[in-house]
């Protein structure tokens, strides 16, 4: 007699894409940033028509992932207070969203946005 064996292996793939999508959502919400700082495409991507996520590198080992984010931030806010509120909303959605754990987030200030028409 032949003995059925239940169990399935089971893998989710998370593309990196998706991982950046979820960080430029978090800026694009988050209050005294500007944007996600850019960056040129490469000729890959050129190519390709991939989405360029700008200055985003994410680094994953296992289930533990850990971002590096440059931003501009808008005139007037205060840096320390919003790089803080990033990290907490990227981590919080990373973690939420995905399951996966992140050991760190951090924020490179890139520059400042100063509206061309107050000038």
């Amino acid at each position: 007699m032949i003995k059925n064996n239940d169990t399935v292996e089971k893998s989710l793939h998370i593309s990196q894409d998706v991982i950046a999508q979820i960080i430029v959502n978090c800026i694009n919400e988050s209050e005294g940033v500007y944007s996600v700082a850019p960056v040129m495409k490469t000729p890959r991507q050129i190519w390709l028509k991939q989405e360029n996520f700008g200055n985003i590198r994410i680094g994953l080992v296992d289930d533990v992932i850990s971002v590096t984010i440059g931003v501009i931030l808008e005139k007037g806010s205060k840096a320390v207070a919003v790089c803080e509120a990033v990290q907490d909303k990227v981590k919080s959605s990373i973690q939420n969203m995905l399951g996966l754990t992140v050991a760190r987030v951090n924020i490179n200030v890139c520059g400042v946005h100063i509206d061309e028409d107050a000038v």
